[in-house]
């Protein structure tokens, strides 16, 4: 038996326990509530209640044990582990270490079940009469997301996958594993984190939108209690706070991620419809749609049945995105870093999937002719109405985004070929901005709306002010703000204009309703806020996308091949400028130079530096300058080295300058395999190469006799060259051949915006001129740039809607509408 050295065992054993015991607990924990919930006999229930508790805040305690543990590993470069070796390095910094915990399936589950145990502590003390069929259902989350860690074999299959194994063990054949000092000799770094994701967003982003994830079992089990209990009416005031609270986190998660797309991607925006962008987005949807028709069944009675089905879905859809990103069946769709770790996982989540179906089902088939349903229908002038079309509107254009999403799943499935077609933006966008028009409309006009019915009278004297207001403002945006986007034709460009109405309707109109209708009234100016957002992200998407504007347009003649975006699309080598460095170029409006670039010891990053500077056509004097400092990682592969670029910007209160480097060209990176090309030369001479000719203006002999400037030679021959280049440009050169002692020497020149190299060589009295035309001379840098104007009203007015949801939760929870 090997003994081996410098391992820290101990840590994972920890590990292992804490993960077993989580488990285990979840088991009683569940089991117990399960008993508590369906038991007559109070005696009895209160008994199980106490076992349910106590098992419950072990399986807490063990989680947040697991969590720390984990960390621990990978703060200490603990590589005998698998998990720090995959996905940690050294010369990381340790914001990032944060980022190699959730990397991994194994983490991110932690961290699902990390939120979740949170939510079920709180959950403890304020659910109360609740607490046993709600808490039976996140215990049983609790059972499989505890599942996904421990690892363990029943028969020939692995259930779950332990991060505390040890790379010895994992793989026993390899020979590195006879040398007991392994870990000083071959362990000594790990793999590191994918480049993607060493970014500070990807440092806040998942915990925020895994909270938003595990936020979503709250309502779900609120739901399946009160089909479960028969209680139809009394779960949605408990849920509601929880919905709202729910909607609220995840959206902020998804935008996090879209600002970390915006600042770490290079596609040239924030959102591109990627699966695992849209398998996020769905959820979310849903759930607003749900909190609408909870609103309506409380005040009215109508709509109880589709708040159980949209409160379920909810759910089911985050475990659906769950299975469709972490399985693998999306993994060459997206640019997302999830893989998947085999059939076990696909069948598990399946597993998982099936589980929290089968419970809503269960329960209401049992009871469905028990649930309240309000025969009289809705009056096409109430506010439930058309709070009811407005929450169909959001399930429809989730269900389209799920469909289109899951194409490769039903592909792999069916063995069909379903695809959307090449512009896939396209595709989502032709619908989405359909659905933005008439969400647009209904949530500046549905407030304004009473329930069950509403005078004509009434609804037009309160909105007659808005509407002209917005159709001026709305017009001023698109008349005085260009907004020409006719790529896909004019029917396309109609709905943008119309979608541009219906967002800035939706501000005026709330902004309105605040103030002239509740009076400025927090307590009820949630809603207000949360659509006022809503229109301000609208208007945000229109015209930072519409009015995106291109300005790295290749006019310089230099153009590079076999460029590629962060998706391996091919770049257009037109929207892409080549940069000679400290050469200032034209691009745009602006003059542009590559200033040099940078690297820093551990890092596998180049930080460039590139100088905008604009001026005023008139006296040509400088309006603006600014630094932009892109970065890219280096990449080694098969095919060379490789770069992934995180864009650099520049912040305008109404606009951004976003650049990304597409290519780089670094001399000391390249093998030189040209040669010279000498010919013997006098004053007045010319020489040819490629792209121009050179003139010998002077050629020189000089002692240090004659010339008190040679103190250190003992001869030379000095040169003055002009470079005349094909597109009129003219360059100076001054190559020369130096003799002391008897040696020689030669003082090469380069031009390196025409790649080339000048050398002197003398061959008895005649002197002969070298000239070599080498890749390995120039430096240079090729870059994509965009202007995204108004791209901080997106940003502001997100900000604005999680506020909105935010406030509504606290508003529901001081008052007497959450009552449990």
């Amino acid at each position: 038996m090997i003994k081996y050295t410098d391992e820290h065992l101990l840590i994972g054993q920890i590990g292992i326990f804490f993960t077993l015991l989580a488990f285990a607990a979840a088991l009683v924990s569940f089991y117990a509530y399960y008993k508590s919930t369906v038991l007559s006999d109070t005696l009895n229930e209160k008994s199980w209640k106490v076992l349910s508790r106590s098992a419950f805040i072990v399986n807490a305690v063990s989680v947040i044990a697991v969590f720390f543990t984990l960390y621990l590993i990978i703060y200490n470069h603990y590589f005998e582990y698998k998990y720090a070796h995959q996905h940690s390095k050294r010369s990381l910094d340790v914001q990032y270490l944060l980022s190699c915990f959730w990397e991994g399936q194994e983490g991110s589950f932690m961290l699902w079940g990390f939120w979740n145990a949170v939510l079920g502590l709180v959950l403890l003390k304020v659910a109360k009469k609740w607490e046993a069929p709600v808490m039976t259902v996140i215990s049983l989350v609790q059972v499989f997301l505890a599942s996904f860690l421990i690892g363990i074999y029943f028969f020939d299959v692995r259930i779950g996958s332990n991060p505390f194994v040890l790379m010895r063990n994992e793989f026993p054949d390899a020979p590195i594993f006879q040398d007991p000092d392994y870990l000083s000799k071959y362990l000594t770094d790990g793999n590191g984190l994918n480049v993607l994701l060493q970014n500070y967003w990807m440092v806040i982003h998942p915990p925020i939108l895994f909270l938003g994830f595990s936020s979503s079992v709250v309502p779900y089990a609120f739901a399946v209690a009160g089909l479960w209990k028969k209680d139809h009416k009394g779960w949605l005031r408990p849920a509601m706070p929880w919905a709202l609270f729910c909607a609220g986190i995840l959206g902020l998660g998804i935008m996090m991620g879209a600002a970390w797309a915006y600042e770490s991607l290079t596609f040239g925006g924030y959102w591109a419809w990627d699966p695992v962008e849209n398998a996020s987005m769905v959820p979310w949807l849903l759930l607003v749609a749900g909190i609408h028709t909870m609103l309506i069944f409380q005040s009215t009675g109508h709509s109880l049945k589709a708040s159980y089905l949209f409160i379920v879905l909810s759910f089911l859809f985050v475990l659906y995105s769950t299975f469709l990103t972490r399985t693998g069946v999306l993994g060459d769709t997206s640019v997302h870093s999830f893989t998947g770790e085999g059939s076990t996982l696909y069948w598990h989540l399946l597993a998982m999937i099936l589980a929290f179906v089968s419970a809503p089902l269960i329960f209401y088939i049992k009871d469905r002719k028990n649930i309240p349903v309000e025969v009289k229908e809705e009056n096409l002038d109430s506010r439930e109405f058309w709070m009811f079309v407005g929450s169909l509107m959001l399930i429809i254009a989730g269900l389209y985004i799920i469909v289109l999403t899951s194409l490769p799943f039903f592909n792999k499935l069916f063995g069909t070929k379903w695809a959307i077609g090449e512009d896939v933006e396209f595709v989502y966008n032709r619908i989405m901005i359909l659905v933005a028009i008439l969400l647009g409309m209904l949530t500046a006009v549905t407030q304004y709306l009473k329930y069950k019915s509403t005078a004509q009278k009434y609804l037009w004297s309160k909105l007659w002010i808005p509407t002209v207001m917005a159709v001026l403002v709305s017009g001023c945006i698109s008349y005085f703000g260009n907004i020409h986007y006719d790529k896909y034709g004019m029917g396309y460009l109609v709905a943008i204009h119309l979608a541009m109405f219906s967002s800035v309707y939706t501000i005026i109109a709330n902004a309105n309703y605040m103030a002239f209708v509740i009076k400025w009234k927090m307590k009820a100016a949630g809603s207000s806020f949360a659509h006022i957002g809503f229109g301000l992200m609208l208007v945000g998407i229109l015209l930072s996308s519409a009015k995106k504007e291109l300005i790295s347009e290749n006019n310089t003649g230099i153009a590079v091949s076999g460029l590629k975006d962060a998706k391996g699309r091919d770049e257009d080598p037109r929207e892409n400028v080549t940069l000679i460095y400290n050469i200032p170029t034209p691009m745009g409006k602006y003059t542009v130079t590559y200033l040099g670039d940078s690297s820093v010891d551990k890092d596998d990053r180049v930080y460039f530096k590139i100088k905008f500077i604009k001026t005023d056509t008139s006296d040509n004097s400088i309006v603006e300058q600014f630094d932009v400092r892109p970065n890219a990682f280096l990449m080694k592969s098969g095919e060379g080295t490789q770069l992934s670029s995180n864009p650099g910007s520049r912040h305008y209160l109404s606009n951004d300058v976003f650049v990304y480097i597409t290519s780089w060209l670094n001399p000391d990176n390249i093998k030189d395999t040209a040669s010279f090309r000498y010919q013997t030369v006098n004053t007045g001479d010319t020489v040819f190469y490629s792209n121009g000719f050179i003139v010998v203006d002077r050629l020189l002999a000089a002692n240090k006799n004659d010339n008190k400037d040679l103190p250190v030679v003992d001869s030379a021959w000095l040169s003055e060259l002009s470079v005349f280049a094909k597109d009129g440009r003219k360059f100076s050169s001054t190559p020369a051949y130096f003799v002391k002692d008897g040696g020689s020497s030669v003082k090469t020149d380069t031009i390196m915006e025409q790649s080339l190299i000048f050398s002197l060589e003398r061959k008895g009295k005649a002197v002969s001129l070298g000239v070599k035309e080498s890749d390995a001379v120039m430096r240079y840098i090729t870059l994509k740039a965009y202007r995204f104007p108004w791209i901080n009203l997106l940003w502001l007015g997100t900000i604005i809607m999680v506020f909105g949801f935010l406030l509504s939760m606290w508003n529901r929870l001081k008052s007497k509408l959450y009552v449990v």
